[in-house]
């Protein structure tokens, strides 16, 4: 047997019980792109032991020593990105919370199983002497549901609350996103004190259900809630991947500039605060905040 150090971070808070946990482990060089030494089986019993929201796992890549591999567990499911497991694996690495892995500066390059690289930053804002990161995730372009589609999803939400809801727009993610579904709700509602079966919202027919609608508040412009049931994952504390759609939407809607930075909210009972933005040149959607550590140790396996 062997043992590999791991850390838990939450991700996108300041604080210890709010925003998303995520377990990031340690692997030596070249584990993830050698199935036979790490397999997938481990990775997935691993993550079902530490019963987090994702289990990231993270390797120095065989052929770029400026790179990291990088693949997300929750559970038996493999998402080939998680905006809150690489937000608080940077984190980790920023502050050599995992010395094995090595010294990393104010960027991290990682490489996901699809093949994705995406950098994330260090960047000189200090809140209390906290620092923030930024990630940049591909933008995810989104298609609108027809009329009757979305008086369907309109239905699905309403019973999922026990009341009527106010649905306006209901879109899909493009591509391999396709399984997430956004759908916009009237400013009147409340999503944060929305009670919702969420076993219900399994009638939606997508994975991933993203309910959001703009604020009235001055310092902030929407707030969102993701929810994952299919996925063994009734409610997400705090989606990184769910924003690559909200961004572009809320910020093509309001007429934000490119790169324009919005300060938002996910509004789950953990919560957590994003400033975000969309590099248009770059169809990047680009996530910034704070990260806290919670706890490290060995695991053996």
């Amino acid at each position: 047997m062997a043992t590999y150090p791991y850390v838990i971070v939450n991700a996108f808070t300041r604080t210890a019980f709010g925003g998303n946990p995520a377990v990031i482990v340690a692997l030596p060089p070249g584990f993830l792109s050698q199935s036979q030494t790490f397999s997938e089986e481990t990775m997935i019993g691993i993550s079902l032991t530490f019963a987090q929201p994702i289990c990231v796992f993270l390797s120095l890549s065989q052929n770029d020593s400026t790179l990291l591999d990088v693949r997300f567990y929750t559970g038996p499911h493999a998402p080939l990105i998680c905006g809150h497991g690489m937000f608080a694996a940077v984190k980790a690495l920023c502050t050599n919370a995992l010395p094995s892995l090595g010294q990393w500066g104010p960027e991290v390059k990682l490489s996901t199983k699809a093949g994705t690289i995406i950098s994330a930053f260090s960047v000189a804002e200090t809140v209390s002497d906290e620092e923030k990161y930024e990630i940049a995730l591909p933008a995810t372009p989104v298609v609108a549901l027809l009329n009757a589609e979305t008086a369907r999803i309109a239905s699905v939400v309403s019973e999922a609350a026990g009341r009527d809801i106010q649905v306006e727009y209901a879109a899909k993610g493009e591509g391999e996103m396709g399984n997430y579904l956004m759908i916009v709700v009237g400013p009147n509602e409340n999503i944060g004190d929305m009670k919702l079966d969420t076993d219900v919202l399994r009638k939606t027919s997508y994975g991933i259900n993203i309910i959001t609608h703009i604020t009235p508040e001055a310092d902030q412009v929407f707030v969102s809630r993701m929810f994952a049931p299919a996925y063994g994952l009734p409610e997400d504390h705090v989606c990184g991947s769910a924003h690559t759609l909200l961004v572009p939407y809320w910020a093509t809607r309001l007429g934000r500039r490119n790169r324009e930075e919005m300060y938002v909210r996910q509004v789950s009972p953990r919560g957590g605060e994003l400033w975000v933005a969309w590099d248009q040149d770059k169809d990047l959607v680009r996530l910034k905040g704070y990260a806290k550590p919670f706890g490290r140790g060995e695991l053996t396996v």
